[in-house]
């Protein structure tokens, strides 16, 4: 599995975050945060210096396909988000992703059980990394545990590192070993 290589807090990716969260973005010709001052980080500087850096950041984007500029009218560019610029940021959002934190408790284990074969191995063990930094407990080899509804967050995981079909998402109530799971996870979280 290659992620591709964005360095996460630059410029660029405020501005790809900004054309992801809208779709398509107008930008005014002479002044480039026109169209994106939605994110307060981008309207910080407007001088030529900043503009020159937003263009080039700009440039770049569009250069490795992460953007489309769509054309020029009335003095305004029209940029989309390709495809690649949406992997893009969901690796950044990967990386940043957490899960909700446990407050009263509804009684529900969220778990998710997966069956990856051999051939996909680096993508198994970097989910299983994942889950393990997210808070979730292991409860047998290849079933791991949750207290707390996390269904999108287990899905932008399982598509992310290309495993959807082999791993499920089970809420349950019923739980034999319910007790020891509560002190694994206990202990997991108190540390």
């Amino acid at each position: 599995m290659t992620r591709p290589k964005i360095r996460k807090k630059s410029f660029a990716v405020k501005i790809l975050k900004a054309v992801g969260a809208a779709g398509l973005v107008l930008v005014a010709a002479t002044n480039p945060y026109f169209g994106l001052s939605v994110i307060s980080g981008l309207k910080k500087h407007y001088d030529k210096k900043a503009w020159r850096k937003f263009y080039h950041s700009l440039d770049y984007l569009n250069r490795r396909g992460y953007v489309q500029i769509l054309g020029e009218k009335d003095g305004q560019l029209k940029i989309k988000i390709s495809q690649k610029g949406e992997d893009v940021l969901e690796c950044v959002n990967i990386d940043q992703m957490e899960l909700p934190k446990l407050g009263e408790w509804d009684g529900k284990w969220r778990l998710v059980m997966f069956d990856v074969p051999n051939y996909k191995s680096k993508n198994r063990l970097a989910f299983t990394e994942k889950l393990k930094a997210l808070g979730f407990i292991m409860v047998q080899k290849s079933v791991w545990a949750y207290p707390v509804e996390c269904y999108k967050e287990v899905v932008v995981l399982r598509k992310f590192y290309e495993i959807e079909k082999y791993v499920t998402y089970i809420s349950t109530t019923e739980v034999e070993d319910e007790l020891d799971w509560r002190g694994k996870f206990n202990r997991r979280h108190q540390d």
